[in-house]
């Protein structure tokens, strides 16, 4: 091994024997892969439990996506580092770690992003053939901190892994088998996850949280407060919740879900679904006041479906519209003016994706699928 110190040198080694060299050897090569292991589910934890917790609080309806992400990507390649690092000197096994840890920060940056997005196409028929050229987008420019910041830590992951390694061979049994000890030894690294969790929540999974949380806060507020309290002594937070949630209260129930339809550099939006048929559309901004409130998406997009089967076209306030061909070659068949006899049904989904339904009264079931927040996309009909 290349990082082996000489048997003479070693009292401890000498003490059990040249012969068992080769035992040592492949006992810390495994130890290496477990070390890995046991690093991932830390950083796992640290990283991301917090998140799904307070996801799940928030009434997000992928609270647990970013976990299940997380849990087959980052422990997989911590997975690896550490067991690449049992077969490479010290100085190599930070280099290791150093590289590993920002593979590591670009995986997690793009996890509520590109992979989100790939995996809600399996769980939403609706999303699968929709260009996210224009969608989702995480903050590259803060990946050149992120990456900086991980790559340290990487670097004392990669040398505790040496010591830790050192000390489970020196806890396992006279037959090189791993005790309890050994595992505990190989936890040495648990500030490094905890730090590294807080690193990647930090960059990649707290700005969307708070964006969920202040539309959550307004909901809850609007649910529980009584109207026309006082509000000179709340917070500034507290009294904006306040008074959103009392503009739309009408429209609230106890049971909702909330999705991350959008979001770009300066804003997010995000709808929310509740179990009494109304549908909001909030827009956060950055810091997560709500400079454009929020809108009914319910008789917004009645009103889409009703102009675009009279006339074909649908006009979008403050954006632009775009019809597909396809659609546009339903509606010439099926145009029709809707009556009060017509019942329209507006359905949620992740990524702004929304499907209208209309019950004719004369038995039909007419669905378009809507996409985009701008433009507003009627993307098929049928």
């Amino acid at each position: 091994m290349v990082n082996q110190t000489p048997i003479e040198l070693n009292p401890y080694l000498k003490a059990r024997g040249e012969s068992q060299l080769r035992a040592k050897q492949a006992f810390e090569r495994g130890a290496s892969w477990r070390y890995g292991f046991l690093f991932g589910v830390m950083l796992l934890c640290a990283g991301y439990t917090l998140d799904a917790l307070q996801q799940f609080q928030a009434h997000s309806q992928y609270w647990w996506l970013n976990f299940a992400l997380a849990s087959v990507t980052l422990v997989p390649l911590a997975l690896l580092a550490g067991g690449i690092g049992g077969y490479v000197n010290w100085v190599l096994k930070l280099a290791v770690w150093a590289g590993f840890a920002v593979a590591i920060a670009w995986s997690a940056q793009r996890l509520p992003f590109e992979a989100s997005q790939f995996a809600l196409q399996w769980l939403d028929p609706n999303l699968r053939g929709l260009d996210y050229a224009s969608a989702l987008k995480s903050g590259d420019e803060a990946f050149a901190m992120l990456a900086a910041l991980s790559a340290c830590l990487g670097l004392g992951v990669g040398l505790i892994q040496t010591f830790a390694v050192g000390w489970a061979w020196e806890r396992s049994t006279p037959n090189l088998k791993f005790t309890a000890g050994s595992w505990m030894a190989l936890l040495a690294s648990l500030p490094f996850a905890l730090a590294f969790g807080l690193v990647l929540d930090g960059f990649t999974q707290q700005p969307l949280r708070a964006e969920l949380q202040t539309v959550n806060a307004i909901i809850q507020s609007g649910l529980n407060d009584a109207p026309n309290l006082e509000t000179r002594e709340f917070t500034a937070p507290r009294a904006f919740a306040y008074a959103v949630g009392q503009r739309w209260r009408n429209q609230f129930a106890p049971d909702y879900a909330l999705y991350l339809a959008a979001r770009n550099r300066t804003e997010t939006y995000i709808d929310a679904a509740f179990a009494n048929g109304n549908l909001l559309r909030c827009r956060t901004a950055a810091l997560g006041e709500l400079p454009g409130g929020c809108v009914d998406l319910k008789q917004t997009y009645s009103n889409y479906i009703s102009e675009f089967l009279r006339h074909g076209a649908f006009e979008c306030q403050d954006c632009a519209s775009e019809i597909s061909a396809q659609a546009r070659a339903w509606q010439q068949t099926n145009a029709r003016t809707l009556t009060a006899a017509d019942t329209t049904r507006v359905l949620p989904g992740a990524d702004s994706v929304v499907k209208v339904q209309v019950l004719a009264a004369d038995g039909k079931t007419l669905e378009c699928l809507f996409w985009g927040i701008n433009p507003i996309r009627l993307t098929a009909c049928q």
